[in-house]
């Protein structure tokens, strides 16, 4: 495949993720590879008590209504308890998918405050302060959470996207994905590609 062809493929498909951290591309958080997947965060992370307003992960994503009731919900619960991570947590989520980065950032922040190893959230942040381009951030907290876990996945492939893409610091940015494939060997790209075919293409 031409370099170009690559490149776009890559490109048209930076969309949010869901899971073990998101990524900076669509990803499947079941399995040990890269696998594309379309479902928003907070499908698989379901609110306080098991929320009515939240379907099945195998549902469509949730309308935008009901995810405002969702995110009212949280808040009212964190008037009464504001220690509760897991609920800052899911607020963020919802607000991730309600395509409020900031909103989702300053949720996210107390949930980490809470609970400053929670490499889910620290990659989150990654990918919504990319969003906001705001590489350096972004890379800050891939970083965090490389250092609680230096195989860490999404980590590695968000890193790599952002050094390459981004910054076009394009050797480091291979190094990522280069160190990723070396911990999964049969890693994928959202597309479905092999993380090594992408690797060889744009060396």
């Amino acid at each position: 495949m031409p370099r170009a062809t690559v490149l776009l493929a890559l490109l048209a498909t930076l969309v949010i993720g869901m899971g073990l951290g998101r990524y900076v591309f669509p990803y499947s958080d079941t399995a040990a590879v890269l696998q594309p997947d379309l479902q928003s965060a907070s499908l698989y992370k379901r609110p306080l008590g098991q929320s009515p307003f939240l379907p099945n992960p195998a549902d469509a994503l949730l309308p935008n209504r009901q995810l405002l009731q969702a995110i009212f919900q949280h808040e009212e619960e964190l008037q009464s308890n504001l220690d509760n991570a897991e609920a800052w947590e899911h607020l963020g989520n919802l607000y991730f998918d309600l395509r409020e980065p900031e909103k989702s950032i300053r949720a996210y922040t107390k949930a980490l405050e809470l609970r400053p190893d929670n490499i889910t959230v620290l990659v989150d942040c990654g990918v919504l302060y990319r969003q906001l381009k705001k590489y350096d951030m972004a890379l800050q907290y891939f970083k965090k959470a490389l250092d609680i876990d230096p195989k860490h996945q999404h980590a590695l492939f968000n890193s790599g996207v952002i050094l390459y893409f981004d910054l076009e610091r394009k050797e480091e940015g291979l190094n990522f994905w280069r160190e990723l494939v070396n911990i999964n060997p049969t890693a994928k790209t959202p597309s479905g590609d092999p993380v090594t075919r992408l690797i060889a293409d744009l060396s």
